[in-house]
């Protein structure tokens, strides 16, 4: 295939990607603590071994994508469960298959053992790295800025962590609101500048009109690209035809 051909299908398949992951993007804008993600395309050049004229040939790599971890708006819910941090951090949660991720949704629950938990039941790490238990006759609670839960009377029932991730846009995202090390699991470091809000959560930061300009514009590339292949393909095409009846 000659160098428009492996240019024009190269870039018809990146903006076949891009389009997916943009199209998520917005599928997920109002996900509380969804991180949008990005993609990251190189050029490859490489030498045919052919003529002069056409010793390289040029086509996209995929290097994969990337997580944005820009921080979202906060949203006040007034919810007693519901958190939302600032700063550089992030809640611990240990998964259903005993895995530990990490993420910014604070909109928490309590399962029917007292756990501190998300809607789909990961359950929510204390500063230690433990389950956060509560206990039922706890009442309301209140939390403070570094985590502290209390009851009415002032008594503490624990710490909720809020712990860095300095690499943490490299992670294996696992549904966009949680994020993994591709290899074990996290080192729990506390952080020291966070702060928890409680009654508030953290929204996605996808921005849907960007994103939206964006799945217009890869999806024009990804016609032109396919039409740069069709006229390439018809006139390779004509030329065979006119060398045979040449001969």
């Amino acid at each position: 295939m000659d160098n428009i051909g492996y240019l024009s299908l190269s870039m018809a398949a990146m903006m076949e990607r891009a389009t997916d992951v943009t199209a998520n993007n917005i599928a997920n804008a109002n996900t509380d603590g969804f991180r949008a993600a990005k993609v990251s395309f190189d050029q490859m050049v490489t030498d045919s071994g052919d003529w002069d004229d056409l010793s390289e040939m040029a086509y996209s790599l995929d290097r994969g994508t990337y997580n944005d971890m820009t921080a979202g708006p906060v949203l006040f819910t007034g919810g007693n469960l519901d958190l939302a941090l600032q700063g550089e951090a992030y809640f611990a949660f240990r998964r259903q298959d005993g895995d530990i991720a990490f993420g910014r949704n604070g909109s928490f629950t309590l399962t029917a053992e007292g756990d501190l938990a998300t809607a789909a039941g990961d359950l929510v790490l204390d500063a230690g790295g433990n389950a956060v238990n509560i206990p039922p006759d706890a009442g309301s609670l209140a939390i403070a800025g570094d985590g502290t839960i209390s009851t009415e009377a002032g008594v503490v029932l624990g710490q909720i962590g809020a712990f860095s991730a300095p690499d943490i846009a490299q992670w294996q995202p696992l549904d966009g609101t949680m994020f993994a090390p591709r290899e074990g699991n996290p080192a729990l470091t506390l952080s020291l500048d966070a702060t928890i809000s409680q009654g508030y959560v953290e929204k996605s930061n996808v921005e849907p009109v960007l994103q939206m300009t964006q799945l217009i514009s890869r999806q024009r590339a990804y016609e032109r690209a396919m039409s740069m292949a069709e006229s390439a393909n018809d006139l390779r095409s004509e030329t065979l035809q006119r060398l045979g009846r040449s001969s």
